[in-house]
């Protein structure tokens, strides 16, 4: 090969390596552009559902006065009530864990490599001493709102397989109340289908087996020092391998 057609090979291939980095940058930023499409649609919903509480509120308020005014009521207990309404976006209860999960929410999408539209939501508020307005903590409710109901959902669904999906927020959380008895029935049921098959593998070798008598009655006569928990890591082996073969999604009563 000459040096004319090594030259000419070098530069074809870096005009191929280029074109291929341009079309994963182009790529990317199609992704990029995207996301920030998506993340404006979320912004808008929260801005309309802002406008419609503050529509809200004012009608409360008007209302409220009217009822002032019926009663012959002085003004000023009205006048505090729309001030203490202006001032919810720095009052305690709902928002007061908030600028923690702000911080933990934003360090989290953070460390993704990716750019997700969940990442470049948070990541406008990892400024320290970032004042956050009343408008966008509804935003960031509404976000963390949604991850809560995802996970919810995420939970229920390896709990509750056979059943639908509760239809509400309510009816969710209202669900997971019933986690942990729910884990208890699995538990239990895991435990009775193991050893359920590890009794029915021992009866194939031994079939005079009582595995009801096994487990209620002491060891035999002359052998009162064998006890079980002598021999549990020598048949760990083949529980592990009893496990891998049972199907867990069988619930015992």
């Amino acid at each position: 090969m000459t040096e004319v057609e090594a030259l000419k090979k070098a530069v074809a291939e870096a005009e191929e390596k280029a074109a291929a980095e341009q079309a994963l940058r182009e790529k990317h930023e199609a992704r990029v552009i995207e996301a920030e499409q998506e993340l404006q649609e979320v912004m808008k919903k929260c801005e309309t559902l802002e406008q419609s509480l503050t529509e809200k509120e004012s009608e409360l308020t008007r209302a409220h006065q009217a009822a002032c005014d019926a009663r012959g009521e002085p003004k000023a207990p009205c006048r505090r009530s729309k001030r203490r309404g202006r001032s919810r976006g720095i009052s305690p209860g709902v928002f007061a864990e908030l600028p923690r999960s702000i911080s933990d929410a934003a360090q989290f999408y953070q460390a993704e490599e990716r750019n997700t539209a969940d990442k470049l939501f948070w990541s406008q508020y990892l400024a320290p001493n970032y004042l956050v307005p009343f408008a966008d903590q509804l935003k960031q409710l509404i976000k963390l709102r949604r991850a809560a109901e995802l996970a919810m959902k995420d939970l229920i669904i390896w709990l509750w397989p056979a059943e639908p999906i509760p239809s509400s927020y309510f009816r969710l959380v209202k669900r997971l109340v019933s986690a942990c008895p729910r884990l208890d029935v699995i538990k239990r049921s895991v435990c009775i289908e193991g050893a359920r098959m590890a009794f029915a593998r021992a009866k194939v070798h031994w079939g005079k087996m009582d595995a009801e008598k096994l487990m209620t009655e002491g060891p035999p006569e002359g052998k009162e020092h064998h006890k079980p928990e002598l021999y549990y890591e020598s048949v760990l082996k083949g529980s592990c391998l009893a496990a891998e073969q049972c199907t867990k999604d069988i619930m015992f009563p």
